[in-house]
């Protein structure tokens, strides 16, 4: 009841640009629930004008890779234009998710063996308040949120099939993140599900979790989630990588000589 009493308290408006972002590079690592490194990250992001492009690519252990692309308008409110996942395994597509938030059209298409199962639908996307994959961080980040505030957002979830979600965003306070040998100050926001009362006893939809740096400008430094889709496995994204999946052989030396 006080998480619902705390979303109350904030209304549906757009999301404020309080802290412009621009370009960045990155080489972000994702693991599994145990901790072992699954794919090796390349992040761009790149200011152009009012627009921002991110892309990230992800090589997996498996060999799969993936791409995702999104694209924003950034001026005094944060909107999501476009957001696609690209996967593919020795060049064959697996599975491809996308959204045009402008128009609503979001798609979804699974290779199941030799099938290619296809999703559509026709989704209400307030601009400004929409947002999927590194949208969805991107404006956490931005919401004027204190320890133990809240706030909603539209969430587009693939189950495979494309649904729109209303996540509760909570600050839970201070949590500080181990990484490369120190300890970074940060703040863990809770992503929480709303689902309609009918769906409650039937569907699990577990919260994700974002960590950001305590001080302005807040940036990402760990995120933990499903992969893409709802049944995906749990993975983790650090971006300040915890290792590389490129296995050493035995009696190799690294680059710098260790």
């Amino acid at each position: 009841m006080a998480l619902l009493l705390l979303a109350l308290a904030f209304p549906a408006t757009a999301v404020e640009v309080r802290s412009p972002p621009g370009a960045l590079h990155g080489f972000p690592s994702m693991s599994d629930a145990r901790g072992a490194v699954v794919a090796d990250g390349e992040l761009s992001q790149e200011r152009r004008g009012d627009r921002l492009v991110v892309h990230a690519r992800w090589v997996f252990r498996d060999g799969r890779q993936a791409e995702e692309t999104d694209t924003f308008r950034v001026g005094a409110e944060l909107e999501q234009e476009r957001f696609a996942w690209v996967e593919t395994l020795r060049g064959e597509e697996q599975r491809r998710f996308e959204v045009d938030f402008a128009t609503g059209e979001a798609r979804s298409v699974v290779r199941r063996g030799d099938r290619m199962e296809r999703e559509r639908a026709k989704l209400d996307l307030p601009a400004g308040r929409s947002f999927a994959g590194y949208g969805t961080a991107l404006a956490a980040s931005q919401l004027p949120l204190e320890p133990g505030g809240a706030s909603e957002l539209t969430f587009v979830a693939f189950t495979p099939k494309p649904r729109v979600v209303t996540l509760v965003v909570r600050d839970d306070g201070p949590e500080d993140i181990p990484a490369a040998e120190r300890r970074i100050a940060c703040d863990r926001f809770t992503l929480h599900p709303k689902l309609p009362l009918p769906l409650r006893p039937f569907v699990h939809a577990p919260d994700a979790h974002l960590w950001f740096t305590r001080r302005a400008p807040r940036a990402l430094v760990r995120a933990e989630q499903e992969l893409v889709a709802k049944d995906d496995p749990r993975v983790v994204i650090d971006v300040i990588p915890r290792g590389s999946v490129q296995a050493r052989s035995p009696g190799r030396r690294s680059p710098a000589g260790r």
